[in-house]
């Protein structure tokens, strides 16, 4: 079962963003924290720190007010994971079939690094890059197919 902290880092890699010259960037803990902070329409404050612990998994039980406003910032951005307190906290599973391995492939850096970078291409460049990952997998065996 994923914790808090990697599901919490993968909303991170989610948010991340193509800098001027094509990297990959996720926001800063620091960024994410001072715009919490700032937000007039709740009264939460959360230092960099406790988010960083958040994130590291030193800290794990959170305030109802405090994954409230981490949600709401999270919701606010382009995502294309699920956000909600119950998906944050593991009472909603974000897709059942994919069960809670999802979070724990993502909490790898060169594996969000490869999703976040695939999201960005065409369609017609993913189904390249998903045929070079086909060929270095080496052949399958019969009758097992793909996820395209």
């Amino acid at each position: 079962m994923a914790t808090l902290a990697e599901r919490l880092n993968a909303w991170f890699a989610d948010d991340a963003t193509t800098d001027a010259v094509g990297r990959r960037r996720e926001p800063s803990t620091a960024e994410v924290a001072q715009a919490i902070s700032e937000d007039p329409s709740h009264d939460v404050t959360i230092s960099r720190s406790y988010l960083a612990a958040l994130r590291n998994g030193s800290q794990t039980n959170p305030t109802i007010s405090v994954l409230g406003a981490i949600v709401q910032y999270f919701r606010a951005r382009s995502m294309t994971l699920p956000v909600s307190v119950g998906v944050l906290v593991n009472e909603e599973r974000a897709d059942a079939a994919e069960g809670p391995a999802w979070a724990s492939v993502l909490a790898d850096r060169q594996v969000r690094s490869i999703a976040m970078r695939a999201g960005g291409m065409t369609p017609e460049m993913r189904e390249q890059l998903l045929s070079i990952m086909d060929a270095l997998d080496g052949p399958r065996p019969p009758g097992q197919d793909t996820d395209r």
